[in-house]
């Protein structure tokens, strides 16, 4: 008997369904891009904050994140890295500009509400840089 990772037939399905749920946009995408840059936000704020807060938020940042995309990808089946190439490389990059000039803006400011201020800008940042990503990766992949 063979099993479903040896069918050709069952892997072959199992992409299809990937695909179509993809080009589809699948339930709850939006959001992602949404608690993604909130979660950003919060990591850019907090590195106004004294030691050891800063550094603690830092490290949990850096484990919730494998976390998300294991999720994701365990409910959707399907993870695009936001590195690959093509039309989205422009986005990533300028995110990636708006997060080191934020995350500077935050641990040089002298009060809080600068560092919060830097926080809500990252946090639309990249919530906007997510969608245009996607609408980026479409519009290539239609092409």
């Amino acid at each position: 008997m063979e099993s479903e990772r040896d069918d050709p037939h069952a892997t072959l399905a199992r992409l299809d369904a990937v695909a179509t749920t993809y080009t589809d946009a699948p339930r709850g995408e939006g959001w992602y891009h949404l608690v993604l840059g909130l979660g950003a936000g919060i990591f850019i704020a907090s590195q106004g904050l004294p030691q050891p807060w800063a550094l603690l938020v830092a490290v949990a940042f850096i484990l919730v994140m494998p976390a998300f995309i294991a999720w994701w990808r365990r409910t959707h089946g399907w993870w695009v890295s936001g590195y690959n190439g093509g039309a989205t490389r422009w986005v990533t990059a300028l995110m990636l500009v708006a997060l080191v000039a934020t995350g500077f803006w935050s641990y040089l400011s002298t009060d809080i509400w600068s560092s919060i201020a830097a926080g809500l800008t990252a946090c639309l940042a990249v919530s906007a840089s997510g969608f245009v990503w996607r609408h980026r990766l479409r519009t290539q992949e239609a092409a």
